[in-house]
């Protein structure tokens, strides 16, 4: 009878310790997109970043979430109306598609620090690679209409051709460093991801009846 006038107690401290587990960070996606604009000559880049957060309240107790750059001074906050949020079967994440920068991303060690509703916070850290160096040129094949050589780009590649209205006309999968347009494109957009930098390359449009010169990277 005494252990029976006991679970009540016993039950009530555990549920409360429950609820005031501590939040965790599960894992964190961060990629650096960087695109190239054929008619300014120059690069930009926006960092995404997201946040897989865990608490036994649920996501819902998240109330920001912090990015900062120590290094840099840069401090970015998103709060539960200007994050974006992804939803999978038992994940919920928190975070941006894109932050921007006046110049390059800042690279090296970054911080996340996800705040509860009731001011509980839980940290961790990311790394951001370096920009990759060196040139993208894009030449026609002066013997083969459509046909485009691409170099000092990843091996595989996506093409999207576009008509003058900058309507898709295709998408393509290259392998390679040659391209063939189809008939009809009048500029064409590439894309590649490079899986070992966990980096996003966009770089165009590009015409078709022009060659376009070097890029830096």
């Amino acid at each position: 009878m005494a252990l029976f006038r006991r679970l009540p107690l016993v039950l009530a401290l555990f549920l409360a310790s429950c609820a005031h587990a501590p939040p965790q960070v599960v894992q964190v996606f961060s990629q650096v997109n960087r695109v190239y604009n054929p008619a300014s000559g120059g690069w930009s880049a926006q960092l995404a970043v997201f946040v897989q957060g865990a608490s036994s309240d649920g996501t819902k107790v998240f109330d920001r979430l912090h990015l900062i750059h120590d290094g840099e001074g840069l401090y970015f906050t998103l709060d539960r109306s200007h994050w974006t949020k992804v939803e999978r079967p038992g994940e919920a994440w928190m975070g941006s598609p894109g932050l921007s920068f006046p110049g390059e991303v800042p690279t090296g060690t970054w911080r996340a620090l996800l705040v509860t509703r009731d001011g509980q916070k839980v940290e961790t850290t990311f790394a951001v690679p370096a920009p990759r160096k060196g040139k993208v040129t894009v030449s026609p094949d002066r013997q083969v209409p459509g046909k485009f050589t691409v170099s000092g780009w990843v091996d595989d590649t996506l093409v999207w051709a576009l008509d003058a209205q900058g309507a898709v006309l295709s998408r393509t999968k290259v392998y390679g460093p040659n391209l063939q347009i189809p008939p009809g494109t009048v500029t064409f957009v590439l894309y590649s991801y490079d899986k070992e930098r966990g980096e996003g390359l966009e770089a165009g449009p590009f015409p078709v009846q022009s060659s376009s010169k070097p890029a830096d990277r």
